[in-house]
């Protein structure tokens, strides 16, 4: 008893040291820099103290990962900074976590499975896998992402821990299943991939009392994310999504090309942004990379797999390699696989539409190394347990590594980590913004070039132009522009706010940055939404309206619309006065392709995608790069067409034909634009196409099929709306509620929960109380 004591400590001492080894082999460059990390995609908030970081790390759209709990709490009561803080989560998701949550849910399949292994090849087995499986290429993409790194890390556990729950059986079980499926809940689309991995178990071992166990965890489990539950409850009954919906921009963010051989080693979508390829000679890293892709699916053959759970890991592996994937390449052939698009596009015209935001497949690309790497580990154990084979398990283990060596070698993801000193000047500058702001943020200064990043994340920023004007005030206050950010050398911005100084007022000066206050804003506007033609130009108006740019129009109801600015066209105000009247532009049956063939909503990464994103917020388009032909479904009649287009340099020609008439637009440009053109008129009996002639990549947002004989209303009348100031879009339309109320409210509730779960299991586990009795009464009742 004392030697297996021994072992175990000697064992814990083990995780412990490679959980902290572990990221300071994957970060090395970067390991020892306390302080912020540039992580690709945008600097930190750099600005918070304590309260405001630990909160922000709880709000919707995060609401991120229960195991962050203890962290938020020292954090929030101010016994670590904030820099500290960000420091341990860099280097915590997923390096750290995963090498636990790795290890002993490897070593209990191991334990239960595989008894005959001995002790040290257990250990062994366990710990190369999980210091495998936490540096993957798939970890270092997630690694920035807290809620995707903690369902990475910790989906191990919810595996081996759904196991353990069901083994235990009883009231206890259920307590514990309701603690591991928490772990991996790290926001709403964490919750739906937590259930659906519980699921999976239940099915593949399809016993009653396992069903009972789950359906007991139930209300535990609501109890314990009561947090995330009344946040999404709330963030749903107060924002309303009328033009800028989640799922319309989720869904269409879902069309990624997945080829087969990249989903197989868990890259999927990540394949561009994962340069494993960067030393040696490609081709044989290349052939490394499938070292446990190969180990798992033929090792599986020699398994003992009555009873044991890597029938279940192969299946689940599968399953989801096949799911996310779009084709394969069968010598020079693609064969299309897109499983998911077509129960996408059903669910897309029903109820569900506005929560398919909660079914990304980031989260299915995540799920599919857990399972890859329990199956390995039973594999592993195997081979080493035969000493002749040991240079087969080295070499499969060097392989592996060797998949995973440039980022390594990188020491700091690949260069996407990169140490950051926000100059004190904007520190002072962004926590005067954050504590006084109600509104959006005009930076419109002059800066050294290595600020101008910093200056992209100062608090509620957003785009917009500074306009002189009489109205400039008004204009601004329908970006929900609260301040204008200036500097002291840049005269031009200085020259406009000096000419209204009935508009601006100075109130922050620390003799380099200047910020006015915009007199004329109102946190609400109740108005009717009108459609601006010209934009990005700010259109000049007398009173504070909503206004939307012309790209979104679709995405408005009609009765919303109460006007448009700018000197139309005639195809601008015949798709307006059309759309008010109910006309809606042609659903469009898309292929999701890759490229280039058909139209398609398929994303691929490319310059065009990236400036068109970033040149107009929330627009959604449909892509084609080849001569392409689709049916549209349009009755009979005779009608006037309107195309809406992104023009661009060397774009191709859409049109639409009847069969022996057509009509057609170039849709090439110097510009990139938002193009409404009138086509001309065209009669339709039987059926009629939209085409695409060229072989340059190009972009169509609808297209529009008008009765002739319909009039054109120049006088529109809307019904009001409410917006408020949010940063992305300038102004959002619904009711935002006070986060901070809510989040504390549901935080006391998730602590209250757990304080009595904690209890309740430990009485159960020591048989001390009532519910012992009321236990056995429920499952063991005949």
């Amino acid at each position: 008893m004392r030697r297996e004591r021994r072992l175990q400590v000697v064992e814990i001492i083990v995780v412990i040291l490679l959980s902290i080894l572990t990221p300071m082999i994957a970060l090395w460059k970067v390991f020892f820099h306390v302080g912020y990390i540039y992580q690709r995609d945008s600097y930190p908030t750099f600005y918070l103290d304590s309260r405001q970081a630990a909160l922000s790390y709880l709000n919707f759209p995060m609401i991120i990962d229960n195991v962050w709990m203890p962290l938020v709490v020292i954090l929030y009561f101010n016994f670590i900074s904030p820099v500290i803080a960000y420091w341990i989560t860099y280097l915590l998701f997923p390096y750290a976590i995963s090498v636990p949550s790795m290890y002993f849910s490897s070593r209990y399949f191991l334990n239960k499975y595989a008894k005959e292994t001995k002790l040290w090849v257990k250990i062994s087995v366990s710990s190369t896998i999980a210091f495998l499986y936490a540096i993957t290429p798939t970890a270092y993409y997630f690694s920035h992402w807290s809620n995707y790194a903690a369902f990475y890390a910790l989906l191990p556990a919810l595996i081996a821990g759904t196991f353990y729950s069901l083994e235990k059986g009883g009231l206890s079980g259920a307590i514990l299943l309701s603690l591991f499926a928490s772990l991996t809940t790290t926001d709403p689309r964490g919750f739906v991939y937590t259930l659906f991995i519980i699921l999976s178990i239940l099915i593949y071992r399809h016993k009653l009392n396992d069903l009972k166990v789950f359906l007991y965890s139930i209300p535990f489990y609501l109890l314990l994310n009561s947090r995330l539950f009344v946040v999404l409850f709330y963030n749903f009954h107060s924002y309303s999504s009328i033009s800028f919906t989640i799922s319309n921009q989720q869904l269409w963010l879902n069309y990624f090309t997945f080829p087969l051989l990249d989903s197989l080693r868990g890259l999927s979508l990540f394949r561009p942004l994962v340069s494993y390829l960067s030393f040696g000679n490609p081709l044989l890293i290349y052939v490394m990379s499938f070292a446990f892709v190969e180990t798992g699916i033929l090792g599986y053959i020699f398994l003992k797999k009555k009873g044991s759970p890597a029938n279940y890991f192969l299946a689940l592996y599968l399953f989801l390699v096949f799911l996310v994937s779009s084709y394969v390449n069968v010598l020079g052939y693609n064969i299309m696989l897109n499983l998911t698009y077509p129960l996408l596009d059903f669910l897309a015209q029903t109820f569900v539409y506005s929560y398919l935001w909660l079914f990304l497949p980031t989260y299915l690309t995540e799920m599919i190394l857990a399972p890859l790497f329990l199956l390995v580990s039973l594999v592993m154990a195997k081979i080493l347990s035969r000493h002749y084979l040991i240079p087969l398990f080295i070499l499969i283990v060097l392989s592996q590594f060797t998949f995973s060596s440039s980022m390594v070698i990188s020491g700091d993801y690949l260069g996407y980590y990169n140490p950051v000193n926000p100059p004190p000047l904007l520190v002072n500058l962004a926590k005067f913004l954050e504590n006084n702001t109600i509104g959006n943020v005009l930076v419109d200064a002059i800066v050294p070039s290595n600020w101008s990043t910093f200056i992209e994340v100062l608090p509620n920023v957003t785009s917009a132009f500074l306009v002189n004007t009489s109205s400039v005030g008004t204009i601004l206050n329908e970006y929900g522009i609260q301040y204008v950010v200036s500097t002291v050398n840049d005269n031009y911005t200085l020259s406009i706010i000096n000419s209204h100084k009935n508009v601006f007022t100075l109130v922050y000066n620390d003799s380099y940055f200047l910020v006015y206050k915009n007199n004329d804003f109102t946190y609400n506007i109740n108005s009717p939404i009108f459609i601006n033609f010209e934009y990005p130009k700010i259109p000049n108006t007398n009173s504070s309206l909503n206004v939307v740019p012309s790209y979104l129009m679709f995405d408005i109801p009609p009765k919303y619309i109460g006007g448009y600015f700018g000197n139309v066209t005639y195809a601008e105000l015949l798709a307006l006065s059309a759309y008010k009247q109910g006309i809606l532009p042609v659903k469009l049956n898309v292929k999701h392709l890759p490229y280039p063939n058909n139209f398609t909503d398929t994303i691929n990464v490319n310059v065009y995608d990236e400036e068109i994103l970033s040149e107009f917020p929330s627009i959604s388009f449909i892509s084609v790069s080849n001569t392409s032909f689709l049916n549209l479904g349009v009755k009979p009649g005779f009608y006037k067409v309107v195309l809406v287009y992104v023009s661009l340099p060397g774009g191709g020609v859409f049109g639409v034909t009847n069969g022996s008439y057509s009509l057609s637009v170039s849709t090439s440009s110097p510009n990139i634009s938002i193009v409404f053109s009138y086509l001309g008129n065209i009669s339709v009996s039987s059926s009629v196409k939209l085409f695409f002639i060229g072989n340059s990549l190009s972009y169509l947002i609808g297209v529009m099929f008008i009765p002739y004989n319909i009039s054109i209303q120049n006088e529109l009348n809307g019904n009001n709306i409410s917006s408020y100031p949010y940063p992305q879009l300038g102004r959002a339309f619904g009711y935002p509620y006070n986060d901070n109320n809510v989040i504390s409210f549901s935080i006391m509730i998730n602590l209250i929960t757990l304080l009595i779960t904690v209890i309740l299991f430990i009485s159960l586990l020591y048989a001390r109380t009532y519910f012992r009795k009321i236990t056995l009464k429920i499952f063991h009742h005949n």
